[in-house]
């Protein structure tokens, strides 16, 4: 599951999704942008149920609006969406958007069920996105998973009435729509066993791997049972719904859709842009063009290329399956575009944009009568001018900060007069650099003793602490 939702992230990445997430306060900012990388499987995965829910809610507004105008023959929802795609970038990407998200949520659902047929053709529809959007390892080994998949019926018909009756996943426990991928509950019973520990070194020494293999899982059923028993956490009998299925948890999940609904319906519904622009979602900002050009074509170029592969590596055999994946070079929302002006030169430019604005706002604001003060009060850029280039937030490192917190040696020369002064050692040693000098010994004569013993007193005590 991770790898789709890191494909989900790829393709929301600056689209303004994650802001929008944050101002409906569904997530924290640093939380919001961990989704893009999918961090955390299962905060990711929610955010993108409750976008879902909200994208599916606007787009039947849409239609709706579109109903209701409409004086003609109306289209049914499937013909309105082909051609709203075709008349605005902007419907076909957020379109697109939805599409991906509910084929993650077909994708949970057969492994949740057992649905085998339901979990080859949501992979067959997710696999084209990874040739588009270059996770070359999933492009290579996921068309490999599907073919030996669909051959079961004829090599092992067995097998496959065993998958068809749910055996490709682990229930353990009773409740509904609750089963697992195998890998998923292989990794639960290792954390189970291992514990903080570790299972260092298992890969090398085969006696251990095998005495692993087959106690590690009788060993995490008993340790399951004993907190079962110990702590309570046996469910109640005849309970087994899902636990999502609780009222409290259906009426959060309402109220973050209906939040997050209006907070996109505020930033401009998408399914109801005329224009033939892409936006960002919370600045209006104008993608370039090829950014568009990559939202027409990028599911029919992920599928012809899903195509290829199988038709050269796994039919023909004319090209081997080790073979080196060419990548795209797509443009997306996240695409650094070429800086073709110097800094400098950008920061000109953005003065004289600014100046020029400034006098026809002002001029404008005198003829129709406006108030000035309030005209002061706005801002002309999303972000402050010193903090941002090109539109864009500055970023840096927390090194840099010591440049501005590094102050000048003040001597009181009217100090009190001492016998001993007692140093830190540590804290002197990480106040003074190493410089050039390549041993303790050359620090300790160089630089070292020379700031210690640069004080004019009797006697002088280093003391270091050591922890125990």
């Amino acid at each position: 599951m991770v790898f789709y939702l890191q494909v989900l992230g790829d393709w929301l990445e600056d689209s303004g999704w994650t802001s929008a997430l944050v101002q409906a306060n569904i997530a924290s900012t640093g939380t919001a942008d961990s989704f893009v990388k999918a961090s955390h499987v299962t905060k990711t995965r929610h955010a993108h149920q409750v976008t879902a829910a909200s994208l599916h809610t606007l787009l039947q507004k849409a239609y709706s609006e579109y109903i209701n105008a409409a004086e003609m023959e109306v289209l049914t929802l499937e013909k309105w969406c082909e051609i709203r795609s075709q008349e605005s970038v902007q419907f076909s990407y957020w379109h697109k958007t939805l599409t991906l998200e509910i084929t993650l949520l077909l994708f949970i659902r057969s492994l949740r069920e057992g649905n085998f047929q339901l979990y080859v053709e949501s992979l067959t529809k997710i696999v084209p996105w990874m040739f588009v959007l270059n996770h070359t390892h999933y492009s290579r080994w996921l068309p490999v998973h599907i073919r030996d998949m669909m051959q079961l019926s004829d090599k092992h018909p067995a097998i496959l009435a065993e998958f068809e009756a749910g055996k490709f996943t682990v229930n353990k426990t009773r409740n509904k729509f609750s089963a697992i991928a195998l890998d998923h509950c292989h990794e639960q019973n290792n954390a189970i066993v291992k514990q903080s520990g570790g299972a260092i070194g298992l890969t090398t020494n085969s006696s251990a791997l095998r005495r692993w293999m087959a106690a590690g899982p009788e060993v995490a059923r008993m340790v399951t049972e004993f907190e079962k028993c110990v702590m309570g956490t046996q469910a109640s009998v005849g309970d087994h719904s899902h636990h999502e299925q609780r009222a409290s948890v259906q009426t959060a999940f309402i109220s973050e859709v209906a939040s997050l609904t209006a907070v996109l319906e505020e930033m401009g519904n998408p399914f109801l842009e005329k224009s033939d622009d892409l936006l960002v979602l919370d600045t209006r900002n104008i993608m370039d063009r090829s950014v568009g050009d990559t939202v027409r074509r990028a599911e029919t170029l992920g599928i012809q290329q899903y195509k290829k592969f199988i038709k050269e590596r796994l039919t023909e055999c004319t090209v081997p399956i080790t073979e080196l994946l060419s990548k795209n070079k797509l443009a997306l929302f996240s695409s650094k575009q070429a800086m073709t002006q110097s800094k400098q030169k950008m920061q000109i430019n953005a003065l004289k944009n600014d100046c020029n604005l400034f006098s026809r706002l002002y001029i404008a604001c005198q003829m129709r009568d406006g108030d000035l003060d309030t005209f002061f009060k706005h801002e002309n850029q999303n972000s402050p001018p010193s903090l941002s280039l090109g539109g864009k937030l500055k970023f840096g490192t927390k090194a840099d900060l010591l440049h501005c917190i590094q102050f000048e040696e003040i001597q009181d020369m009217n100090g009190p007069v001492v016998n001993v002064k007692l140093f830190d050692g540590a804290a002197v040693v990480q106040m003074l650099r190493p410089g050039l000098t390549k041993t303790f010994q050359e620090y300790a004569d160089t630089i070292f003793m020379p700031r210690v013993c640069r004080y004019d007193i009797h006697a002088i005590y280093i003391f270091t602490v050591k922890e125990c």
